[in-house]
This record gives C-alpha cells, sequence and structure tokens, in this order.
C-alpha cells in the first residue's frame, strides 16, 4: 500500500511537471524581443505618472470629471454584491450535501453552479446590456448574478462542514428546526459567510470596471476611453483610484472580519 502511495504522488509529480513544460513550450516565448518590450512597457507606465507641477494640476482637474463614474462604480459593486449575497443564502441550503433535502437535487444545483461559474462575468453583462441597454443597472445585474452562483457554491461548502456537536446538543436539549438552525449551525458557519461575502465585495469592485468597459458604465468606460485616446495620465489616476478602493475596502473587510471572528 505504502509503495503504491508512493508511486501515485510521482506520479502525479511528473504530470505535473510535464504539464508546466508544456504550458512554457506553447507560449512560444521569444526572448530576442523581451528586452524592448519590457522597455516599452516601463516607458507606457511612466506616462501614467505625473512629472510636474503641470501634471499634478491636470490630475486634480479630473476630480469632477471622474467622480460620478466612481460612485457609479461603487453602487455596482455594493448592489451587486448585496442581491447575490441575498440570493445565495436560501439557494446554499438546496445546495448543501446533507440530509436535509435528497441528494440529486444537491447535485443537480451544484451541477448548475458549476457550469454557471465557467461563464466570465463579461459575458453575463453582454447579455444583459443587449437585452436590458447600457448603463449601470446592467452592469449591478451582471454582477449580482455572478456573485450569486459563487456565494451559493461557498455557503454551501460552509454548511457541509459544520460540525455535528452543537446541532445535537441544541436538539438533546429539545430545542426545534429553527433553534437547531439559529444556535447550532449559524454560529459555526455566519464567520465564513461574512468573510466571503466581503471579499466578494473586493472582487465585485474590480469586476465593475470590467464590465463598465463593455458599456456599464462607471469607471470602466472611462478607463477605456484614456486608454484609446493614449490620455496616459488620465488612465493613471483611474488606475491609482482602483488601487486606493480596493485597499481601503480590504482594509475595512478585515477589521469587520476582525470584530465577528
Amino acid at each position: 500500500m505504502k509503495i503504491f502511495a508512493m508511486l501515485s504522488r510521482i506520479v502525479g509529480f511528473l504530470a505535473l511537471a510535464a504539464l508546466i513544460v508544456w504550458s512554457f513550450v506553447g507560449m512560444e516565448i521569444d526572448g530576442a524581443h523581451l528586452p524592448t518590450g519590457v522597455a516599452a512597457g516601463f516607458s507606457f507606465v511612466g506616462r501614467m505618472i505625473p512629472h510636474g507641477k503641470a501634471d499634478f494640476r491636470y490630475d486634480l482637474s479630473l476630480r469632477d470629471q471622474i467622480m460620478q463614474p466612481l460612485l457609479d462604480t461603487i453602487q455596482m459593486a455594493v448592489i451587486g454584491t448585496v442581491a447575490g449575497a441575498i440570493m445565495a443564502f436560501p439557494m446554499s441550503f438546496f445546495a448543501a450535501r446533507t440530509s436535509v433535502f435528497p441528494r440529486f437535487l444537491s447535485d443537480a444545483i451544484k451541477s448548475y453552479l458549476n457550469v454557471s461559474r465557467a461563464i466570465p462575468t463579461i459575458v453575463y453583462a453582454l447579455i444583459v446590456l443587449s437585452a436590458i441597454g447600457l448603463g449601470k443597472t446592467a452592469g449591478a445585474i451582471s454582477i449580482g448574478y455572478v456573485t450569486f452562483i459563487s456565494l451559493s457554491k461557498l455557503y454551501a461548502e460552509a454548511l457541509e462542514s459544520v460540525s455535528q456537536g452543537p446541532i445535537d446538543a441544541v436538539r438533546a436539549s429539545g430545542g426545534n428546526s429553527a433553534q437547531v438552525f439559529v444556535y447550532g449551525m449559524m454560529p459555526q458557519v455566519f464567520p465564513h459567510y461574512l468573510a466571503t461575502s466581503l471579499y466578494s465585495f473586493e472582487y465585485n469592485l474590480k469586476d465593475s470596471f470590467i464590465v463598465g468597459i463593455v458599456g456599464a458604465g462607471g469607471l470602466g468606460a472611462q478607463l477605456l476611453d484614456s486608454i484609446h485616446e493614449f490620455k496616459l495620465l488620465d488612465t493613471g489616476v483611474i488606475i491609482a483610484l482602483l488601487i486606493v478602493l480596493v485597499n481601503v475596502v480590504d482594509y475595512c473587510s478585515y477589521r469587520v472580519r476582525a470584530v465577528f471572528s
């Protein structure tokens, strides 16, 4: 048995090594063009950074132009996250492979979620845009659906990993089904629900930029226009805003998780 386990590990390692080598070979990386490409990349990034007072004044003048798109981006992420989390909560009980519901039902829902997760957010955004038109409503709907898919799966996995001890303790003390859920299950899964929801919000902020690029509004549209028009100072400001926004949300989510952990 030990020999078989060792052989399995060796075969797995060799398969992983073969996959990595195959990927590098398939990339057909041309090292001859790498120095010029790196130089061009640094030049492109350098032009996004202000180099003098005039550039800084220009960056400050963009404040009024990008404030509303920034708020639209935040609104899309907030609405998409909240709507997706609300819909995912009941769905997770059907998707969890527990004894509460028939196994075939949870398997079917898990399969649906896995198929849906394979489709990128930008595809859902294009579908919604074609149905209801341009605007941040389409972005919020597409982000909300993607959030619903991912959180349903993550919530279900949290339910599947709960310890049976607290549940049995509540039942032994005479608790009904509602009390078992409130006192036996929720204390175990709530920290996981909160952490995954906050992480989803961080991810949705970046997704709001992506759906904005295809016509859902927000800073994504501004970013695309600035790149197309080679307004690289504008591009730098927008990217800097995204970095600051994501880090602020990350810090706030960390503080919230610390309170409830």
